[in-house]
């Protein structure tokens, strides 16, 4: 795999942490820069190309997700890598080291100097709210050994490496980020239809994406999948949450989950309804 170029490396960001157990308090240290969430010089034949010839070859729907399994367990290190963690849930940033990949999770642990800034995912967790909002150094602590160090592997950034070791890695991570934000559908898994979804799905997801980033599509197109798409991710990322606390508690909200799938459920009609319109140029 190719290594990120040099125009890749400097699309990443620099924000500010603390050292002492605490968000926004003084001692600031530089948080690290890391490789780009989302490389946009990446073709849609750039994706297209490796996502059907390395990852997901000749899966139906159902086995999408046993395809990135075997692709990141055969490109990503298995530890002793750091990265950001970009937590939905608690709304902050957080450096961590990577102890061990098991998908869709990673074992982190939390680096020291301690480095954690607040970050705008927190409203992911709850409508209209901030998340949990812990950051302190105890708080995550506790959660993470709660959680036997578990994390979703698509919060995490890797810190760029200068050495260049780590580009090829990043680019599976970024594929992998992409593919699962604007790509997967989450009743995709459940999907246990007897075709390819390369040659049905992958496709028109992927072009309306394109068009839309390139203003190739209708200003109508555009602005509605520029509206449904944000709100999509939002639910979606609702939901994940609401089902790790689940099974952390072995009780959860049903009535709350069932509400974000029915949610989820509408949206997905609205997006794919706009996909195929725009696919079949109607």
């Amino acid at each position: 795999m190719e290594k990120a170029t040099k125009k890749q490396k400097t699309g990443a960001t620099k924000a500010i942490g603390t050292a002492n157990g605490h968000a926004g308090a003084s001692n600031s240290i530089s948080m690290p820069v890391t490789y780009p969430a989302l490389d946009v010089s990446k073709t849609f034949d750039d994706r297209m190309d490796v996502l059907c010839d390395d990852v997901i070859v000749d899966c139906k729907p159902f086995e999408v997700e046993s395809g990135f399994d075997c692709y990141i367990d055969e490109n990503v290190q298995k530890e002793d890598w750091k990265a950001v963690w970009k937590s939905h849930r608690f709304g902050c940033d957080v450096v961590v080291e990577v102890k061990d990949v098991c998908f869709p999770h990673a074992k982190v642990e939390i680096v020291e100097p301690f480095c954690c800034v607040p970050n705008s995912l927190g409203d992911f967790n709850q409508p209209g709210g901030d998340g949990l909002q812990l950051k302190t150094k105890d708080d995550l602590t506790t959660f993470l050994s709660d959680g036997n160090g578990k994390v979703l592997l698509l919060e995490l950034l890797p810190v760029l490496d200068e050495s260049g070791d780590l580009d090829g890695q990043a680019e599976v991570l970024e594929l992998y980020r992409y593919f699962y934000t604007y790509i997967w559908r989450a009743t995709d898994e459940n999907d246990d239809g007897d075709y390819y979804f390369a040659m049905s799905l992958l496709q028109p997801r992927m072009k309306i994406y394109y068009d839309v980033q390139k203003k190739k599509a209708s200003k109508a197109v555009v602005d509605s999948y520029n509206k449904i798409m944000p709100d999509y991710e939002k639910k979606h990322w609702q939901f994940k949450i609401k089902q790790e606390e689940a099974t952390e508690e072995e009780e959860g909200d049903g009535k709350e989950l069932q509400k974000l799938w029915v949610d989820i459920c509408k949206l997905e009609k609205q997006l794919e309804k706009l996909t195929y319109k725009h696919y079949k140029g109607k």
